[in-house]
C-alpha cells in the first residue's frame, strides 16, 4: 500500500496544474457544503440557546398583529386580570404590556435608540424569561404601587454606569426618572431577541406613566407538574380565553397562541431546506469534479502506457495496476475533501460569529463530506483503473 500511495505522489507531481485544478474544484464543492452547514448549525444552537431559558413548555397568549374579522378587538388588561383570576390550573402566568421603543439616559449619557421598554409583573423572572445578574426582582406590593423602579440589560447596564454598580442609580425614560434595582444576565441578541437592551418596569406603575388605555397586553404561561399536563394547561387556556371574550368553546379564537419553542421548531424546517439546498449544491459542484478527475486519470492512462506495460511484463496484476490508478484517485479526492473542510469551517464559522454565534464544529456533516469525497473518487478512478487494468502488455511496449 505504501508503494501505491508514493507512485501516487509522483504522478500527481508530474501533472501538478492538471491535480491541483482538480483538487481545488473537490475542495470548492466540500467548502460550500461545509460552510453553509456549519453556518446553519451555528445559527441553530444559538437560537435553540436564546429560547430554551422559556422552557419548553411555556405558552403565549397574545392579540392577533393583523386587523381583519378575528381581531375584534385587542387584549386588554381586564381581560388579562380577568384570566388570571378564572384560569384554576396549576401554572406560573404572567401580564405584559405591548412593547415600546425608548431611548434611556443617565449621567448625560444616552443608549441606543432601540432599548425595549417591557412592563409587566413579578412573575416574568419566575417563567425563566430574563434571569437576574445582580439586584433583585419587583415585588407584589410594587407591580401595584407607584414604585418608579426598572431592571435593565446588560448592555443598557454597561453603556450608561461604564463598570460602575448600577444598582441603586436613577436612569431617564422619558420625563421619569427610574431607579435600578436589578441587571439581566448577558444573553445576545439575535434577529432582536433577548434582554441586553431591555428595560423592565412594574406593570401598575407603567399603566399611568407611558402606556395607552388601549394598550395590548400578552400572558405567559408556564404550566407545573408533568409535561403531559401541557396540553390539558392549553386546552383549558383556549377555553377561559374565549369565555372571557364572550366567545363559545366551539367558536374560533380571536386571539393568538402559540408555543414558547415555535420558532425553534420553524427554524428546524427551515434548517432542514437549506442543508438539503446546501447539499445539492455541494454534489452538483463534486460531480464536476469526479468529471474532471476522471479525465485527469484517462490522459495519465494514454500518457503512462509504456508504464504499464512494462509493470506488466515485470509480472505486475491487473488488480494491481487498478490499485494504483484507484489511490492517486483517493488521494486527489481527500487532499481536496481537507482543504474544504478547512475552508468550510473558516467560513462557516465567521459568518456565524458576524450573526454572533459560537464556534460550532458540525461532526456529522464534516464526516459525511469525508464519505462523499471518498465515493466520488472511486467511482471517478474505477473507469480509469478498469482501463489501465485491461491494457495488453505487448500493445502497451509499442506505444513508443
Amino acid at each position: 500500500m505504501k508503494g501505491f500511495f508514493n507512485m501516487a505522489i509522483d504522478s500527481l507531481l508530474d501533472n501538478r496544474l492538471r491535480s491541483t485544478l482538480t483538487i481545488l474544484i473537490i475542495a470548492i464543492g466540500i467548502t460550500s457544503l461545509v460552510s453553509i452547514q456549519t453556518a446553519i448549525e451555528g445559527l441553530s444552537r444559538t437560537v435553540e440557546r436564546s429560547f430554551g431559558r422559556m422552557g419548553a413548555h411555556c405558552f403565549t397568549i397574545s392579540s392577533f398583529e393583523e386587523e381583519g374579522d378575528r381581531a375584534a378587538r385587542a387584549i386588554s388588561l381586564a381581560d388579562a386580570q380577568e384570566f388570571v383570576r378564572r384560569y384554576d390550573s396549576k401554572a406560573v402566568v404572567s401580564i405584559t404590556s405591548s412593547l415600546l421603543m425608548q431611548q434611556v439616559s443617565a449621567g448625560g449619557i444616552s443608549s441606543d435608540p432601540t432599548v425595549t421598554v417591557t412592563a409587566t409583573d413579578e412573575h416574568r423572572l419566575h417563567l425563566g424569561l430574563a434571569s437576574l445578574a445582580a439586584g433583585r426582582n419587583f415585588s407584589s406590593r410594587e407591580i401595584e404601587g407607584s414604585s418608579d423602579l426598572c431592571i435593565i440589560g446588560d448592555n443598557i447596564a454597561r453603556q450608561l454606569f461604564s463598570g460602575r454598580n448600577p444598582l441603586g442609580e436613577t436612569l431617564r425614560l422619558g420625563a421619569v426618572e427610574y431607579s435600578v434595582t436589578g441587571v439581566m444576565e448577558r444573553e445576545g441578541s439575535l434577529f432582536g431577541i433577548g434582554t441586553d437592551n431591555t428595560v423592565l418596569v412594574p406593570l401598575g406603575p407603567a399603566r399611568t406613566r407611558f402606556l395607552a388605555s388601549d394598550a395590548r397586553y400578552s400572558l405567559d404561561i408556564m404550566p407545573v407538574g408533568e409535561e403531559s399536563a401541557f396540553e390539558e394547561a392549553w386546552e383549558r387556556a383556549v377555553v377561559v380565553m374565549k369565555l372571557i371574550r364572550g366567545l363559545r368553546p366551539q367558536d374560533e379564537a380571536n386571539f393568538a397562541i402559540s408555543r414558547s419553542d415555535s420558532i425553534i421548531r420553524e427554524l428546524d424546517s427551515l434548517k432542514g431546506k437549506l442543508s438539503i439546498a446546501a447539499l445539492v449544491i455541494g454534489l452538483i459542484t463534486l460531480l464536476g469534479a469526479s468529471v474532471g478527475l476522471m479525465n485527469i486519470l484517462l490522459v495519465s492512462v494514454k500518457e503512462r502506457t509504456c508504464e504499464i506495460g512494462i509493470r506488466k511484463a515485470l509480472g505486475a496484476k491487473p488488480r494491481t495496476i487498478a490499485m494504483q490508478f484507484l489511490t492517486e484517485a483517493m488521494l486527489i479526492g481527500q487532499i481536496g475533501c481537507a482543504a474544504g473542510l478547512l475552508l468550510g469551517l473558516l467560513f462557516g464559522n465567521l459568518v456565524a460569529l458576524m450573526l454572533g454565534c459560537a464556534f460550532t464544529l458540525p461532526w456529522r456533516w464534516l464526516g459525511l463530506s469525508v464519505l462523499i469525497c471518498m465515493v466520488v473518487s472511486i467511482l471517478s478512478g474505477y473507469l480509469p483503473a478498469r482501463r489501465a487494468s485491461r491494457l495488453d502488455p505487448i500493445e502497451a511496449l509499442r506505444c513508443e
